[in-house]
């Protein structure tokens, strides 16, 4: 989820400008917000006859990756108002990235209609890239890949509309400790490693964690031959400086103490009450606890090591507490 300042200029870049299908909006009256879904899919989008809790209920079972923009009513009237990119210090939020076909045709599309370029087409260890800025001046990330049929992109567009419709593939997001990570993501969320990428000439390394619908021989594959299935699978980037865990002064900015911008990882679960019991159990901090929020199901935030809120999701309908918190 990323915080926005007037969702006009939001909605035409990430739908008109970047390509992106709008999903649904969700308002929230009593706390003077709303949230904008957009994804890269031709799932059947619900009509307008749909109440938000029935909408809801369609959207949190979508099975692709999704952009969650978060409009705080009025802010686009202050002229001195501005969200934190996360690129600046302090630090914390790097970018997200979207697959297309011809990096250099997207990037020249987009500068046309005056999108800025924050690097020029370029060739790095994950192939031909580029960065542009989004109109709250997010980094987003464009490679060139074939993306690959299967998995969770099974419903999105064809690999022939990926020009015209950009997918969104990966979120990054800079940590301090790939030991404490690796336990937070792979044993607290159960989440699969898909691989890791060295970069000597920045001191990092990127490791790189999904859900992965296939069998361990098929995920052990992936990872010997991480080029070749790098956007298979949507997935979170986690960029480590190397020795940056001996620094005992070195924290990363999460993006929802002042000053904000990126806000939470969202993942959908069939039980969230048992999640979160596992995830307590583990030693890791709930924010919030499972539990209806307003009429759009059930929800509990929790916290990775890094201090980055990750956000779980009722997938069905609301249920009652198996585990008590």
């Amino acid at each position: 989820m990323l915080r926005i300042k007037d969702p006009k200029k939001s909605r035409t870049f990430y739908e008109k400008q970047l390509g992106m299908q709008f999903l649904t909006r969700f308002d929230f009256p009593s706390l003077a917000f709303s949230l904008y879904f957009y994804a890269s899919t031709e799932q059947k989008i619900p009509n307008d006859h749909l109440s938000q809790a029935e909408t809801a209920k369609w959207l949190w079972n979508v099975q692709c990756p999704t952009l969650e923009l978060t409009y705080n009513w009025g802010t686009e009237k202050d002229s001195e108002f501005h969200y934190h990119n996360g690129n600046e210090d302090p630090k914390g939020f790097v970018h997200v990235t979207f697959v297309v076909n011809d990096v250099k045709e997207t990037v020249e599309e987009l500068q046309s209609q005056g999108v800025p370029v924050i690097q020029h087409p370029s060739h790095s260890e994950i192939g031909k890239c580029a960065y542009v800025s989004d109109p709250d001046g997010y980094w987003i990330q464009l490679v060139s890949g074939e993306r690959k049929t299967g998995y969770l992109y099974s419903n999105t567009k064809s690999v022939d509309d990926v020009k015209s419709s950009p997918v969104l593939a990966e979120t990054m997001l800079r940590i301090k400790d790939p030991a404490v990570s690796k336990e937070f993501y792979e044993k607290g969320l159960g989440m699969n490693f898909l691989g890791h990428l060295e970069i000597p000439s920045s001191r990092s390394t990127v490791y790189y964690y999904g859900y992965a619908n296939s069998s361990s021989n098929e995920i052990y594959s992936m990872i010997n031959k991480f080029k070749t299935y790098q956007w298979t699978i949507p997935r979170m980037a986690l960029q480590y400086l190397w020795d940056s865990e001996s620094d005992s002064f070195l924290s990363y900015h999460n993006g929802n103490s002042e000053p904000k911008g990126f806000g939470h990882i969202g993942l959908t679960v069939d039980d969230i009450y048992g999640a979160c019991y596992r995830i307590q159990k583990a030693g890791y901090k709930i924010i919030r606890k499972p539990g209806p929020f307003q009429d759009v199901g059930e929800i509990a935030f929790v916290s990775d090591p890094d201090g980055y809120w990750i956000e779980l999701i009722q997938r069905s309908s609301l249920r009652s507490p198996k585990s008590a918190l």
